[in-house]
């Protein structure tokens, strides 16, 4: 019989404490978070991803009762930022707005890169946008074609704002001058904020923008967009023709971003991240907002955000190796 009790007893002890370690996910997602939580932005202020993430900041912070706050360290084709929070601690304070340039991209052309995908845990996607061929309103061109036979004319003296060497906007640029026959030498900024700012200033020729920033300044009248890189004609701009349309079908490309964490972040850290962002989503106002700039919506689980991040290395590997890029 004493035998008995103590066995008893015993499982007794196994099932209790098997029900606390259970309950530790709940508990960690319940209690966190309990100070304020950063989202690093490779990018500089102004830009397309930056207005996004500043947007879902917000919805975010409310929501979970403390301070989310966008802090941007541009450069490096993103490298500086991604760097940054791949050795942060992996606690879900410290987050990471990545995107097809970050995962995709720069492990294919960096030799000397100092972080892996694996450095890192998707949360979710945020969106994807499509870019606008962008140009100065100083531009002597009126729409592509007449864009096409200025540039023809000036090697190497168009000039191109980039958010850096690699970037989808740069690669591109580089595709656009083997398709259509011309040289445009890149520029390279911080982000395509302050790119869009000297495209409207006249201090470069163009910039391959993301949708919603160019749809502003395309109302204000501050740019001519010529060409768009969606398969068909978005809503926000529905008088600019597509590459496709205008016989260039290899010029069709979106640029996607999404919410990461360091590796190693508690799962129901990362379960309470990937809830909010859908409910920020969801919301009216931000919802209208991005789909009325002709942004796609696209909050997902953390293993639909990795398989994009496969899917496009496989889209702009071949690409970047035709191009011949490596970089160190």
């Amino acid at each position: 019989m004493r035998f008995r009790l103590l066995t008893l007893a015993a499982l007794a002890q196994g099932v209790i404490a098997l029900a606390c370690a259970a309950a530790v996910p709940l508990a960690t997602a319940q209690a966190w978070p309990t100070r304020p939580i950063t989202i690093v932005m490779p990018y500089a202020a102004g830009g397309p991803t930056d207005i996004v993430a500043r947007l879902l900041a917000q919805r975010m912070g409310e929501a979970m009762g403390q301070p989310v706050v966008v802090t941007n360290a541009p450069g490096a084709s993103t490298m500086i930022g991604a760097e940054r929070v791949a050795r942060s601690p992996a606690d879900g304070y410290t987050l990471f707005v990545g995107s097809v340039t970050t995962f995709s991209n720069n492990p294919l052309m960096y030799r000397k890169i100092r972080y892996k995908v694996e450095d890192f845990t998707p949360i979710s996607m945020i969106a994807r946008t499509p870019y606008t061929l962008t140009v100065s309103p100083n531009m002597p061109v009126k729409n592509f074609a007449e864009f096409i036979s200025w540039a023809k004319q000036r090697p190497d003296k168009v000039f191109n704002a980039t958010t850096g060497i690699g970037a989808t906007n740069q690669l591109l640029g580089q595709m656009l001058n083997n398709e259509a026959g011309i040289k445009m030498t890149d520029v390279p900024y911080k982000g395509s904020g302050p790119a869009l700012i000297d495209v409207m200033g006249g201090q470069a020729d163009l910039l391959f923008d993301g949708i919603n920033t160019s749809a502003q300044a395309l109302k204000s009248g501050k740019v001519r967009v010529l060409a768009v890189t969606s398969d068909k004609r978005s809503a926000a701009m529905p008088d600019v023709p597509t590459f496709a349309e205008l016989g260039y079908p290899n010029m069709t490309a979106s640029f996607w971003y999404g919410l990461f964490a360091p590796a190693g972040t508690p799962p129901a850290v990362v379960d309470r991240l990937n809830k909010e962002v859908h409910a920020a989503l969801r919301s009216d106002d931000i919802r209208a907002r991005l789909v009325s700039d002709g942004l796609t919506i696209e909050p997902g689980t953390p293993q639909s955000l990795a398989a994009t991040i496969a899917y496009d290395a496989k889209v702009w590997g071949p690409v970047i190796k035709a191009l011949n890029i490596e970089l160190d």
